[in-house]
């Protein structure tokens, strides 16, 4: 799915596989869907106490899911039986907490449109390294997907040690973590130098929608600068209900960025189309 754009096509991601934001995320049906249509497709992933990839975006199963306790002490098959929450709180069994290998061994009997891409979001745990073994389980879960893949990530050097793994998958950056911790990186040109430092292999970029049009509004035009070094900007997370909706899209557009992460694609596409 995607918006025409002043520049060009903008793909709109599926943020944790949603098609609707009240919906639970990570549904086995709105992926089997996306990588039929041609979407842009995103699931968090973390490491489990023996070394597995389960498809989760938070450090602990509760309260998003039916299940209790911490992910990096709780082994991946202590967590059969669990399913994610939707927005009322009910647990719906198209979307159970799943190893990353089993959420995805369904799509190598699916036909994939040539424009879908699967991005693993990777989540680090403070504290905790990301294992070999962790790294390994990915590869496997993938294999025969490579080129569907985008491994992006806050932390960029485990991001690599995936797609160093992942022959083919793209690499993928977040520095908004890193902004968080130096503040001076709110500045919109220090932030491109940042990223021009770590850049060596990176071919996309996520950055917060409000620190795009920030820079818009600073006269500095940090997503069409890093087009210039080969990168393209992905707008998080950017959902219907926000005030201004239009002129934050229409500013993303004409920004150059060249894909926005929602959890509505739908309701996103027909505001940016109208």
């Amino acid at each position: 799915m995607a918006v025409e754009g002043p520049h060009g096509p903008v793909r709109l991601k599926w943020h944790k596989l949603r098609t609707q934001l009240a919906e639970a995320p990570f549904k086995r049906s709105n992926l089997a869907l996306g990588w039929q249509l041609g979407a842009s497709l995103e699931v968090d992933i973390l490491a489990t106490a023996d070394g597995r990839f389960a498809v989760l975006h938070d450090a602990t199963l509760g309260p998003s899911t039916t299940g209790r306790g911490h992910v990096a002490r709780t082994p991946i098959a202590s967590m059969r039986g669990l399913f994610h929450l939707d927005a009322d709180g009910k647990p719906d069994p198209d979307a159970p907490v799943l190893p990353l290998s089993e959420l995805v061994a369904p799509l190598r009997m699916l036909p994939r449109a040539p424009s879908t891409n699967l991005q693993l979001d990777l989540k680090l745990l403070k504290g905790h390294a990301l294992p070999d073994a962790a790294v390994a389980d990915a590869a496997a879960a993938v294999a025969g997907l490579e080129d569907a893949i985008i491994v992006g990530s806050h932390h960029l050097d485990d991001a690599r040690r995936l797609v160093a793994a992942i022959p083919g998958a793209r690499l993928g950056y977040d520095p908004m973590l890193a902004v968080s911790r130096q503040r001076a990186l709110c500045d919109p040109e220090r932030l491109l130098r940042h990223i021009e430092r770590r850049r060596s292999g990176v071919s996309l970029v996520y950055l917060r929608f409000d620190a795009i049009v920030a820079a818009e509004s600073q006269g500095f035009p940090l997503a069409a600068r890093l087009l210039d070094l080969g990168i393209e900007t992905d707008a998080w997370t950017v959902n219907p209900g926000r005030n201004s909706i239009d002129t934050i899209l229409r500013t993303l557009m004409e920004a150059n960025v060249r894909q926005v992460t929602t959890d509505a694609p739908g309701e996103i596409f027909a505001a940016a189309s109208s």
